[in-house]
């Protein structure tokens, strides 16, 4: 006899409470959405789901062509519509999500709608209103529908679970077309759920032979079948085509992530402290009373006979996700790495409803009832939404902007037929994503120097602008910029330089500074002509941060705006400029005042000598 009852359940009170499930999160979502995409390779995603592009690795084809199609929405600029995607996306995982939980609980013993669906809702809205889980439904990003394929796989395998045993395994190939999906789209975060699927798939083999298991399999190769979109698009010459997957090789390394495997691995924090910030971010997430329900809960629901399995879904889906994260390396405060957390507030927030749920299964009468347990359940539930005030206060970007100020000196204010060559991959998406959605300067040519190594990107540069084969054939031949390159192209036109510490020093001596990028001179830079600049630049920056003023609570807002100020306290202590390094050094001390490399710079700055050029080796990357 299977764990849930035989007795039939309100279809109305269901429905209404999947849609509270799942609408409220949405409303608030939609409320607090980015009318200007967000910074990290949010505008990648735009302009991907805009253009219909392949995206970095790896090339992410099911978020593009969910943006693209929610960009014929009418609502708000394109960036809020691709936006839109992802909490939509978010939203409706709440609603798989309380399905599972709901399922859960009725496994537990607590078997009437008036205190399952408010136990529920409680634990989906603790989820879906923390501040990881919203701040994936308000930009462009691929963590919502990823949220909303494992939500369904997870809620397929655990309604499974809960009716064994069953003749009616159908479930399996829908979890089975999610999981497919699912590594079409993110396939790290879907293979780290995968644990928490294996002990039902291996039930359902031992009862059903081996017939289900290969009906799952097609179902997994369905999905995957979504990879196809990238040689198909590829093969059209689209604007951006990172990996240019047209080659099976090719498209081995886009959809293998080749290119990133070994970037967080590189990090020198040990596991403990990897493990100490995954926990951290868990905690500023979850309150404390929900992550001690959710280990008592474990205990609760792992010693309750026949709902063991349902318990190790949740347990795998928090444990995998968070020791994927450990493996992988963890930033704290980076948003795309609580994405990947996603799964883990989803088996958290279950669990703990599994302990109430056991305690009410035991303590009383779960299957009738009266008004004042109803109602001190319903309020417990409501304790799903405490944290609601504070992760929308964290969460929010109705009123973000910055992005789009950064962008009327990045883009926009450039000189005609200019030449941008950009270090940072924002700048780059930022840049492309202006391309898609406003053609604002199509006379300026983007030499993307992070991507110059992905297969094809030479290629299609030379393409567009042929007049860029000196420049990149020096720089593939030298690994880096070469100053005589620079210096004939800025004879014919504009070369702008993202100044990053991978720059040699040698270049600064031809570099003048701008209005935000550095400008390439012919003939070299005198003092005079730096000195010149100063008060040009000042100002320049001075409208920057008057802009950007309300947006540098952001931290990713605050990051762009302390690298220049960096970079330009380099520059200027080479130039021997010492005044205006001071400057820069001090603004970017108060937006980070324990940053190590500007503390050590001032110090260097303010040491008896120095006066001239200033050694700035010891600051830049090898």
């Amino acid at each position: 006899m299977g764990l849930l009852p035989k007795t039939e359940r309100d279809p109305a009170t269901t429905l209404v409470a999947t849609a509270l499930s799942a609408g409220m999160p949405f409303a608030a979502y939609l409320a607090t959405a980015s009318p200007h995409a967000y910074w990290l390779d949010a505008g990648e995603f735009v302009e991907s789901a805009v253009e219909l592009d392949i995206a970095h690795p790896p090339g992410h084809p099911l978020a593009a062509l969910l943006g693209h199609a929610l960009t014929f929405v009418p609502l708000g600029p394109l960036a809020l519509r691709v936006a839109l995607a992802q909490a939509l996306c978010a939203a409706v995982a709440g609603g798989f999500l309380f399905s599972a939980i709901d399922a859960t609980v009725r496994a537990l013993g607590v078997r009437h709608d008036r205190l399952s669906i408010p136990l529920a809702l409680g634990a989906t809205w603790l989820a879906t209103c923390s501040h990881a889980w919203w701040f994936q439904a308000v930009r462009p990003e691929v963590y919502g529908l990823q949220a909303m394929l494992i939500a369904i796989a997870v809620e397929r395998m655990v309604k499974l679970e809960a009716a064994w045993p069953t003749r009616d395994v159908r479930g399996l190939g829908t979890a089975a077309l999610a999981v497919g999906l699912g590594l079409a789209n993110h396939h790290f975060m879907m293979v780290l759920a995968l644990p928490a699927f294996a002990p039902t798939a291996a039930r359902i083999y031992r009862a059903r032979g081996a017939r289900s298991l290969a009906v799952a399999a097609l179902s997994v190769g369905a999905g995957l079948c979504a990879y196809a979109y990238l040689p198909v698009r590829s093969g059209t010459s689209p604007p951006v085509d990172l990996g240019h997957p047209t080659t099976l090789d090719a498209f081995l390394w886009v959809v293998s992530a080749r290119a990133y495997q070994h970037a967080d691995l590189a990090s020198t924090a040990g596991p403990a402290d990897r493990l100490f910030e995954v926990v951290l971010s868990v905690i500023e997430n979850v309150p404390w009373a929900a992550l001690v329900m959710a280990l008592a809960g474990v205990w609760a629901i792992l010693r309750t006979p026949g709902a063991r399995r349902i318990g190790w879904i949740w347990v795998a889906l928090a444990g995998f996700a968070c020791l994927g994260r450990t493996w992988m390396g963890h930033s704290h405060g980076n948003p795309d790495a609580l994405g990947y957390l996603l799964p883990a507030f989803m088996g958290i927030t279950a669990l703990g409803a599994s302990l109430l749920a056991a305690v009410l299964g035991q303590l009383v009468d779960a299957r009738r009832p009266g008004i004042a347990l109803t109602a001190v359940v319903w309020a417990v539930a409501a304790l799903g939404l405490s944290p609601l005030a504070e992760a929308r206060e964290r969460s929010s970007l109705a009123h973000f902007h910055a992005t789009d100020d950064f962008d009327d000196l990045r883009v926009r204010s450039l000189p005609p037929r200019a030449v941008v060559l950009a270090h940072l991959p924002q700048t780059v998406f930022r840049h492309w994503e202006l391309e898609a959605t406003e053609q604002p300067r199509p006379d300026v040519t983007l030499v993307p120097i992070p991507f110059l190594g992905y297969p094809g990107m030479v290629e299609q540069l030379l393409a567009r602008d042929p007049g860029l084969t000196q420049l990149l054939a020096g720089y593939l031949l030298e690994g880096q910029l070469r100053q005589a390159d620079l210096q004939s192209l800025a004879a014919q036109r504009p070369v702008l330089v993202e100044l990053d510490a991978r720059v040699q020093p040698a270049l600064f001596e031809t570099l003048t500074p701008g209005t935000f990028y550095y400008e390439v001179s012919d003939a070299g830079t005198t003092r005079a002509e730096v000195t010149q600049a100063v008060a040009r630049r000042r100002a320049a920056l001075a409208g920057l941060d008057l802009a950007i003023e309300d947006d540098l609570d952001d931290p990713e807002t605050r990051h762009q705006r302390l690298w220049a100020a960096y970079m330009d306290g380099l520059y200027f202590a080479r130039a021997g400029a010492v005044e205006p390094a001071r400057e820069a050094v001090e603004r970017g001390l108060t937006l980070e005042p324990e940053a190590r490399e500007l503390r050590a710079l001032q110090a260097r700055l303010a040491a008896p000598g120095a006066a001239g050029a200033i050694d700035i080796t010891p600051f830049l990357l090898p």
